[in-house]
């Protein structure tokens, strides 16, 4: 190693991860944790306001990136935390399998490089075969002659031919009763980040984005099965979560929903058997330390009572999908030095000091943080100085959303499913406000992805600091969400992901 002994950071964000189930089924990832941000809220209930959240700290009406300005083109390079670290001579990644976190949406030109990964680009190196099959003018036979020749002049041809065989076989495994040959892109992720993180010389900022947790759910292979016990022949998009959304409870959809929750615990556990091995690699094929942030951009509603029956993440700002996972996770012999005073927040009472904390592992901070604060822990953790968890915790902290995120219900009320909806969380109390002047009031004091409403109390006067505004009702909205029509391949994905 070089005589810059700065450690990588590395935030890890496991999309649609909500943390009741991460609680649950990722025990590698929370035993291997020093810090553990358990009351951590997510600034937005789906991707594009999340990860615009994530990068600057602010929701949406403040960023300009929401359900209707889909594209980052309105953030400022220079409000994230970001900049800041590359300044500093930190080089930064983005490997991402998710298509709004990408080049397709602007994502791309906060990072010095980019490194994109779906279904029918496992291999980043090759092409990208759903490109090729959107583009094509051929069919049949014709058509698979023409990828191949095109993927042999290729400058990776075997990684392209790889990427072509890899989607085909997960295209023959809907049509037939057998399990998905592949996961969602996870591993290959895995891969590709290891290596973005461990080959250039100097220290560097990187953020992966996974999506294998977000839907649609159908059995892979590596999958514990003992976990879902779901047939290989169930596919998530056999009903429409839209439907379930509008029905008087799950009624009829019940048996499928179970089927989804069931594969959605059984992937997280997958996910943590890849971060963790990921973990791994990073501690032995690399001597520079590694920290890790392990979150995700919101969580999943799952049809439960506390998430309003609700499927997805549509629309909504529950507890199913705000609180989210938050580890942090050290590589090698490294050991971050914490420096807290105080009192211990996980007894209530006692003085701490830095020698007692760095002899408890891991940390748990119990009280409530916010993805607000992302850049702040990011730029701790880089630091030399000793990292203090507990100045994170918040006496409050907010979530907003505009428009549903994903196509509106069949004969549902648009007015309804594309308002705007805000909430604060202070103290052990989340209180909500949207744009048609509903409001109430949760105790989400209990377990983990919970609320509880509390129809006795009321909103206290002052605590939304503003109305809704214009950004919220404009006229052009469908019109503006994308920017510049996005390609049909980008379209074919984001329909696939259940966003059109």
């Amino acid at each position: 190693m070089t005589g810059d002994a700065r450690p990588n950071v590395v935030v890890l964000c496991l999309d649609t991860v909500r943390k009741d189930v991460y609680d649950r089924y990722a025990t590698r990832l929370r035993e291997m944790a020093t810090v553990r941000f358990e009351g951590m809220r997510a600034l937005g209930g789906w991707s594009v306001p999340s990860h615009a959240g994530l990068l600057t700290g602010s929701v949406p009406s403040e960023t300009g990136v929401h359900a209707h300005q889909r594209r980052f083109d309105p953030i400022d390079a220079e409000n994230t935390w970001i900049a800041p670290l590359e300044r500093q001579g930190y080089e930064s990644v983005c490997v991402t399998s998710n298509i709004y976190a990408s080049p397709v949406f602007g994502f791309d030109r906060f990072f010095d490089r980019t490194v994109p990964i779906s279904p029918s680009r496992r291999l980043p190196a090759g092409m990208d075969v759903q490109r090729h099959i959107s583009d094509r003018s051929t069919d049949g036979m014709e058509a698979y002659a023409d990828f191949v020749r095109q993927a042999l002049a290729h400058d990776h041809p075997l990684r392209s031919l790889c990427n072509g065989v890899l989607l085909k076989l997960d295209d023959v495994s809907r049509k037939l009763p057998i399990e998905k040959p592949t996961d969602f892109g996870g591993r290959s992720i895995a891969r590709a980040l290891e290596r973005e993180v461990t080959e250039p010389d100097g220290p560097v900022i990187a953020f992966a984005n996974l999506m294998d947790a977000h839907g649609p759910h159908t059995p892979f292979r590596g999958l514990d099965d003992s976990i879902h016990g779901v047939s290989a022949d169930f596919h998530s998009s056999s009903f429409r979560d839209s439907d379930v959304n509008v029905a008087d409870g799950l009624g009829e959809y019940a048996a499928d929903v179970e089927r989804v929750r069931q594969l959605y615990a059984a992937t997280i556990d997958y996910l943590d058997q890849v971060v963790a091995d990921l973990v791994t690699a990073l501690a032995t094929s690399d001597d520079r330390e590694s920290i890790l942030i392990v979150t995700a951009d919101h969580g999943e509603n799952l049809g439960y009572e506390s998430d309003g029956y609700l499927m997805n993440h549509m629309s909504s700002l529950s507890e199913g999908l705000l609180h989210v996972p938050f580890d942090v996770i050290t590589t090698g012999d490294r050991d971050i030095d914490l420096a807290v005073d105080g009192t211990d927040t996980r007894t209530g009472s006692g003085e701490r000091s830095a020698s007692d904390d760095t002899t408890a592992r891991p940390v748990d901070v119990d009280g409530l943080s916010s993805h607000a604060d992302l850049g702040g822990v990011i730029r701790s953790l880089a630091s030399e100085d000793p990292f203090d968890p507990f100045a994170f915790e918040r006496e409050r902290a907010r979530a907003e959303i505009v428009g549903s995120g994903s196509g509106i219900p069949e004969g549902g009320d648009e007015s309804y499913w594309d308002r705007g909806q805000r909430v604060v969380y202070r103290d052990d109390r989340k209180y909500y406000r949207d744009q048609l002047g509903t409001e109430a009031v949760y105790d989400v004091s209990g377990p983990p992805s919970k609320q509880v409403e509390r129809p006795d109390e009321t909103v206290p006067d002052g605590l939304f600091e503003s109305t809704f505004g214009d950004w919220v009702t404009d006229d052009e909205h469908d019109e503006q969400a994308f920017g510049e029509e996005v390609d049909a391949a980008s379209r074919a994905r984001l329909e696939d992901l259940g966003y059109l």
